[in-house]
């Protein structure tokens, strides 16, 4: 896959070990299956690939456009190193699955974005072609730091609604992953998302896509 490919992928790695390690593809399938039967999510179209893990900068699951779906669904198998050092943010084994479902819910979220023509190869090509410390630079960073936002609100929305006694643990750990050094980068500058979400939650008197439009235009980036 090309660095422009790895570009796309949502950077998010996985906060867990399943019973015998890390998930495998057949694992993270039920996931994703489970998240597509979410209203939220359900007339989403796409399907799944696999990459070596070390081909997609060790993201265990990611989006990538492809003609005639809304996306396809990139997921890493073999040895994924970066593992433990997402494991020191987790706390008991219950927390596993809904994590994992918000996951999957956050790379579907890319999935509406890149069929509203929001998020696209284009836009990392363009952030390829720029150069850092640079106004234009700056301005691309922003542009994909929003995109990540919107997945993240996506990723809220379902585990509110779908695992409503979850929500909790699940946004701390995100935002704890968000936030750690050694993951944190300029292309997640989410803050204003997760001080909104903090602070006044989401609307859920709304339907559940106004939820994520009414987040993220409330979090004014």
């Amino acid at each position: 896959m090309s660095k422009v490919g790895v570009g796309i992928l949502g950077i998010f790695w996985s906060a867990l070990a399943w019973a015998q390690g890390i998930p495998t593809v057949t694992q993270w399938i039920d996931v994703f299956q489970e998240v597509r039967q979410h209203p939220l999510f359900q007339d989403l179209k796409f399907s799944y690939a696999k990459a070596p893990a070390e081909n997609v900068a060790y993201s265990p699951v990611g989006v990538m456009p492809r003609e005639g779906q809304d996306c396809v669904v990139v997921i890493s198998e073999g040895a994924n190193p970066k593992m433990n050092q997402i494991l020191e943010l987790t706390s008991t084994r219950e927390d596993v699955r809904p994590l994992l479902l918000a996951m999957a819910a956050h790379e579907l979220g890319h999935c509406f974005r890149i069929r509203s023509k929001h998020l696209s190869v284009e836009l990392w090509e363009r952030v390829a072609a720029t150069a850092e410390g640079t106004a234009e630079r700056r301005s691309m960073e922003k542009l994909v730091s929003i995109e990540e936002a919107y997945a993240d609100a996506y990723a809220f929305a379902y585990i509110h609604d779908a695992h409503p006694q979850m929500y909790s643990k699940v946004f701390a750990v995100m935002h704890c992953l968000r936030y750690e050094p050694s993951f944190a980068t300029s292309f997640y500058q989410v803050e204003p998302l997760y001080a909104l979400l903090g602070s006044r939650g989401l609307d859920v008197s709304l339907p559940l896509q106004n939820q994520v439009e009414a987040a993220m235009q409330q979090a004014k980036f």
